[in-house]
């Protein structure tokens, strides 16, 4: 398979599990879970997960340094701890739909710490493509619908704050590629995350759900949000950048929302209106247009070079 291919894949499938997480989380809520417990059950049934799947594989990936544990537990506090949490406090007081396009502000983040970091050169097809997948998701989470009236400044930065968090999901590890391996710092990463998340969580309430008449579903709605929605779909989303660029992935996250706006429909019987499904239409091709176009420049580029070689060796 096409290594571009590959991490496209890899990225949509992350975010097709992070657009049906909404249908294991109102389960938990419904039974009585708070933002911070579904985000700490999403870190530890992770982590621990990840880790035995790797001990039994590849042990060696559990192996690091003290500095190198220390960087990844520090990575999974601000890139999960701290988005989940930020998120959570947005959700909370802004409406979802505007918290839901402040955390798809990531792709601009990515491309501002690629130019900072990475000395990367900004291209305006890229600054073109954000703005529609942006423009595609305002539409698709039906912001136009929302009151100016239900704004909050807290709200607002603490969604603006999630998008970073975000964005650092896949950039810390990048940073860091050449000493330690992305598996390596999900896991523990993850598993720094649980421990500050820990803080917030009714451990007693969890204990309680799993002793309930409901065990049962509780245990389904904690493996669908904690393993698909989380083990799966950041590990595919970090992983997605060893065949694709950051920036690419960040963009191609949008249509997260895409599976979102269906999942609640289809599931939740929330109405769709012309103006979110044309958003819709928009994130996808903006989101998959661009990539294929970049992905066909550069193959053409790729080509040119070869004809160039075969024209001298000749």
């Amino acid at each position: 398979m096409n290594t571009k291919l590959k991490g496209m894949l890899l990225v949509i499938l992350g975010a097709s599990m992070w657009g049906i997480m909404g249908v294991f989380v109102r389960g938990l809520y419904a039974s009585g879970y708070s933002t911070y417990d579904v985000s700490f059950v999403r870190c530890f049934l992770a982590g621990i997960v990840f880790l035995l799947i790797k001990a039994m594989k590849q042990p060696e990936i559990l192996k690091v340094d003290k500095k190198g544990l220390i960087v990844c537990i520090m990575y999974g506090i601000v890139a999960y701890g701290f988005s989940f949490v930020t998120y959570g406090i947005s959700v909370e007081r802004i409406p979802v739909a505007v918290a839901i396009v402040l955390m798809f502000m990531s792709p601009i983040w990515v491309t501002l710490l690629g130019i900072l970091v990475f000395k990367e050169k900004l291209r305006k097809e890229t600054i073109v493509t954000i703005i529609i997948c942006i423009f595609g998701a305002a539409l698709v989470s039906n912001l136009v619908g929302v009151s100016a009236g239900c704004m909050d400044i807290i709200g607002i930065l603490t969604g603006i704050m999630n998008g970073f968090g975000v964005a650092l999901q896949i950039m810390i590890p990048r940073y860091f590629s050449e000493k330690y391996e992305k598996d390596t710092m999900l896991i523990y990463g993850f598993l720094g995350a649980s421990l500050m998340l820990a803080f917030f969580t009714d451990f007693s309430l969890i204990r309680a759900s799993l002793g309930s008449p409901e065990a049962g579903s509780i245990l389904w709605n904690l493996f669908g949000v904690g393993i698909l929605c989380t083990l799966v779909a950041n590990g595919s989303f970090v992983k997605s950048t060893q065949y694709i660029n950051t920036t690419t992935s960040s963009i191609l996250a949008a249509i997260e929302v895409v599976v979102g706006a269906g999942v609640g429909y289809l599931f939740f019987n929330e109405k769709l209106t012309a103006l979110q499904i044309i958003g819709a239409i928009i994130v996808i091709i903006g989101s998959l247009g661009s990539t294929i176009l970049e992905s066909l420049r550069i193959d053409k580029h790729t080509t040119k070079i070869k004809n160039v070689f075969h024209v001298k060796k000749v």
